[in-house]
């Protein structure tokens, strides 16, 4: 178990370093300068030349990532071009907000895709199951960013029940979290109904049922773990990308996440934030994938023998 964790832990830490490397060199590479932006048109060649040299941005490419990496190492991500806070402190301040989305979105999730899968795939054939599988394929259909603008129009701006963005009250949760959840719960309904589908039709069932065991206990002890398998990992993709940022319903809403952040200093060219931000969405999605693996040694034996 030692070993499997290390392991786990160094295929992690290769992993980040090699995404940090490549989004560090694209952003460089990427047409567009900074600090012209950042002192703009009226600025002389002799204030940029000492803009650029005080944000090392006059050395190698490769000269600048290995003194970023150094300093990434020690959780210093550098200061932002535009407003000269920490860019620590400036994607830490935006996190709050997206673990809340991003929490709130996983929990109407699980509370709704899982049982919805379960009964679609006992009702195999029957009209809820075709209803299911409809609204199913309406969610994942409908683009993010149009389901955000009808939900605003409609709740908003004509029933007036809802605010329209910002993170203000516990309502503004409301709408981007349902915006973000109904592709999702789509996705994550359908996987639940196959693969129980797929588990009732195993022969460990076909013998449970034949011992005489009550539907009840056949789903709880037999079927709903193993079809939980497949489903945890796509849920673990989902979550890692949530905690990143939801970068268009974010921004669609005015919520004040890591997404809008990112979506705001890419507009300016605020390479250190947008690399901080990269990384937060990096570690995200390395971590997810990490407890995911350990998810799967709880809810089956096998990986853990193996």
């Amino acid at each position: 178990m030692i070993m499997y964790v290390l392991r786990r832990f160094g295929i992690a830490l290769l992993t980040a370093i090699a995404a940090v490397t490549a989004t560090f060199v694209m952003l460089r590479i990427a047409p567009g300068d900074p600090i012209a932006v950042l002192l703009g048109d009226m600025a002389s060649d002799a204030e940029i030349a000492e803009a650029r040299q005080a944000y090392g941005l006059d050395l190698p490419i490769w000269q600048q990532l290995v003194f970023y990496l150094g300093k990434a190492a020690t959780l210093d991500f550098g200061q932002s071009i535009a407003q000269g806070t920490p860019v620590r402190e400036l994607v830490l301040s935006h996190l709050p907000t997206t673990l809340l989305l991003a929490t709130s979105t996983m929990l109407l999730v699980i509370a709704l895709a899982l049982p919805l899968g379960i009964y679609s795939a006992l009702r195999k054939g029957r009209s809820a199951d075709h209803a299911t599988n409809a609204a199913a394929l309406v969610a994942l259909s409908l683009p993010e960013f149009w389901t955000g603008i009808v939900m605003i129009l409609v709740f908003s701006r004509l029933l007036r029940w809802l605010p329209s963005g910002g993170a203000e009250s516990a309502w503004a949760l409301i709408m981007p979290t349902v915006t973000l959840a109904l592709p999702l719960i789509a996705v994550n309904l359908r996987l639940m109904s196959t693969e129980t589908i797929n588990v009732l039709r195993a022969p460990y069932i076909t013998m449970a049922r034949a011992r005489g065991l009550p539907q009840g206990s056949i789903l709880r002890r037999h079927v709903f773990r193993n079809a939980l398998i497949p489903v945890v990992t796509v849920g673990g993709i989902q979550l890692g990308h949530l905690l990143g940022g939801a970068v268009i319903v974010e921004t669609v809403f005015n919520w004040p996440g890591v997404g809008q952040l990112l979506i705001r200093s890419i507009g300016i060219r605020d390479y250190p934030v947008v690399q901080g931000c990269l990384i937060l969405m990096t570690f995200s999605v390395i971590i997810t994938n990490m407890l995911v693996d350990f998810a799967y040694r709880l809810i089956d034996p096998r990986f853990r023998r193996s």
